[in-house]
């Protein structure tokens, strides 16, 4: 029995189905990556040069010093002197919605609390900018943190800004990048306009400002380190 025409129409339209069907799927496994990249968080970057002259802060090393070691640990020797009770006293720090922790090699998640809730204020005064302006959500670049003796070494044969009084050894001191941002997925009532790096580099720059101005901090501005030297004042 020969096949009729309506059952060879119905098998071409199952053919052109399931040829659509691969078709659809080889899209979609083509264009995940590209979605997943999207889906990743952006980083603004930009020169010292975008830093307005009012920000070059130059609270020198001997003066953050002095507050470091009035209101910090006792200098840790190595590492392994971070047990669990010392952990239990310090603050740490974490990368969230409102700070990227980059990567460390010579320091240490760990601050004391009154440093801790510095750095969290200055994130949150800094979004709070960003959205006062209608602007995007964007976290600040947290590049050091609390190091140890042996971590002060190791960094001064690869860094010669680096010192041997080093007020990052007291827990009270961190560092904040000025030639990058990170721009996140903002929440449903923090949607806005992009950001220069400019713009970014010196709505900083005013956060630090005024945190100084109100006795909270001392700010360095590190010429040869991309980045603002901190330290709480209490």
């Amino acid at each position: 029995m020969k096949p009729t025409k309506s059952s060879n129409k119905k098998k071409r339209s199952v053919a052109i189905i399931a040829l659509l069907s691969v078709a659809l799927m080889g899209l979609l496994v083509y264009a995940l990556p590209e979605l997943q990249d999207q889906s990743k968080p952006t980083r603004v970057v930009g020169g010292k040069a975008n830093v307005k002259q009012i920000y070059f802060f130059d609270d020198v090393n001997d003066t953050q010093l002095v507050a470091a070691q009035a209101y910090g640990i006792p200098p840790l020797k190595t590492r392994d002197e971070i047990d669990s009770l010392l952990i239990e006293k310090l603050y740490k720090v974490e990368s969230s919605n409102l700070m990227y922790l980059e990567k460390l090699t010579h320091s240490v998640p760990y601050l004391t609390p009154n440093a801790g809730h510095l750095l969290e204020n200055i994130a949150m005064n800094f979004q709070d900018k960003l959205q006062d302006r209608g602007l995007a959500q964007y976290q600040i670049v947290v590049t050091s943190l609390l190091r140890t003796e042996d971590d002060v070494r190791q960094l001064q044969r690869v860094n010669s800004n680096a010192v041997r009084k080093s007020c990052h050894m007291y827990g009270t001191t961190f560092d904040i990048a000025y030639n990058c941002f990170q721009q996140v997925d903002s929440q449903p009532d923090f949607e806005g306009d992009e950001a220069s790096h400019k713009v970014l580099v010196n709505l900083l720059g005013e956060t630090l400002k005024e945190l100084r101005d109100d006795h909270r901090c001392y700010v360095k501005y590190e010429r040869r380190q991309p980045c603002f030297h901190i330290t709480a004042r209490y």
